[in-house]
């Protein structure tokens, strides 16, 4: 059990680490047009795209039933593939900042530390398990895609690049489709009726 405990405790302060390079290496965006707002939304985006496969490391040696494995995996591989698909736009148009400081130091704060217990109710062996893993991950999963599925929509409505516009309409139809698919999943699984 100690080994255990260690191995989460290094995640964890490993995960936290990661979170104070990227904080701390942002830029804030040139202008103070509807530009530097979208590079705030562009950078929330790739955050969280980014950070959410980090998870897959304390999900993975959970036990969970098949179609929560399934969900989860999809979800992981879509994160990834989210990420590696905003650094890419970045390079090709400026005007996508995913390095921006989307939010005050003090919100940045608050979220690493809802992070940080989240790692610890999830984690493995130590953490929650059995349906209350399930519903907590998932329920993670479902808000996350919630608040994303929202920014994409709002960024929509700003975006004038062509190209931009058509990557923030793929991106919105993927989280929907994600956000329905977790939200049957619950209802079916974890909620009372």
């Amino acid at each position: 059990m100690r080994p255990i405990l260690s191995i989460v405790t290094i995640l964890l302060l490993t995960l936290t680490a990661c979170g104070e390079l990227t904080h701390s290496s942002k830029s804030s965006p040139p202008d103070k047009g509807p530009r530097q707002q979208l590079s705030i939304g562009y950078s929330l985006l790739y955050q969280q795209a980014d950070g959410i496969p980090k998870l897959n490391w304390l999900i993975r040696f959970k036990d969970k039933p098949e179609e929560m494995a399934q969900v989860t995996d999809d979800l992981v591989t879509y994160y990834q593939q989210l990420a590696e698909r905003m650094e890419k736009l970045s390079a090709q148009f400026p005007a996508v900042q995913i390095h921006a400081q989307p939010m005050p130091e003090i919100l940045a704060d608050t979220r690493k530390g809802i992070g940080v217990d989240l790692a610890k109710d999830i984690a493995p062996v130590v953490g929650k398990s059995g349906l209350e893993f399930e519903r907590e991950a998932l329920l993670t999963f479902y808000n996350a895609l919630n608040e994303q599925r929202h920014l994409v929509r709002v960024m929509l409505k700003r975006e004038t690049v062509p190209a931009l516009k058509d990557f923030l309409e793929t991106t919105r139809f993927d989280l929907d489709s994600r956000y329905q698919k977790i939200g049957a999943l619950l209802s079916r699984r974890y909620f009372a009726h």
